[in-house]
């Protein structure tokens, strides 16, 4: 008898440590489908004309390195670059999200992998490109939002970026980013 409220309290512990498991799992759970959510966002706007909502995708101070190479720093230039390129290269192209994994570094910061496709026409031609793009996504006053994209181009017309204009061929100039090109 003397060992029954030890097991009593060893069992009352079990079951709140599986409620609070169950509930951490509805938790990730939830935010899984808000990252999905977002992700989505990026197709949905860029199919769009003039990419509604695309902005409210991203933080303020958001980072987006693109399939050129090009680092786009902050919201108001990564949504300019993306109308830009609608408006001239991919008028007209449809967006696709193939696949996307999520992996939670915190509860509030998530590292994606997202694969992407975007069927577009060029001098009459149907063409695809597909990639991968690494997503930093952060959660802040309850929204999920993007605060890093570097996005990879895998397949499809451009390996050579050579004469494209989209390239940003400017250097940066910060010791940093010279110190971190010189390492093999």
């Amino acid at each position: 008898m003397r060992y029954l409220p030890k097991v009593a309290l060893c069992a009352f512990m079990l079951a709140m440590s599986s409620v609070a498991l169950a509930g951490d799992q509805a938790d990730e759970h939830a935010a899984e489908q808000a990252i999905q959510s977002v992700v989505a966002g990026f197709a949905k706007s860029w199919n769009l004309p003039g990419m509604p909502g695309f902005g409210d995708l991203f933080t303020e101070d958001a980072d987006f390195v693109v399939i050129t190479g090009r680092w786009l720093k902050g919201r108001d230039e990564i949504v300019k670059l993306h109308r830009d390129v609608l408006a001239d290269l991919y008028q007209g192209s449809q967006f696709f999200v193939d696949a996307t994994t999520i992996r939670f570094l915190r509860s509030d910061i998530a590292v994606v992998h997202s694969a992407w496709r975007v069927m577009y026409t060029k001098d009459g031609k149907e063409l695809q490109r597909t990639t991968l793009a690494v997503l930093i996504l952060a959660k802040a006053q309850g929204q999920w939002r993007i605060a890093a994209v570097h996005n990879t181009l895998t397949g499809g017309p451009g390996w050579s970026f050579a004469d494209s204009k989209w390239i940003d061929r400017s250097v940066p100039t910060d010791s940093h980013a010279a110190d971190h090109r010189a390492t093999p």
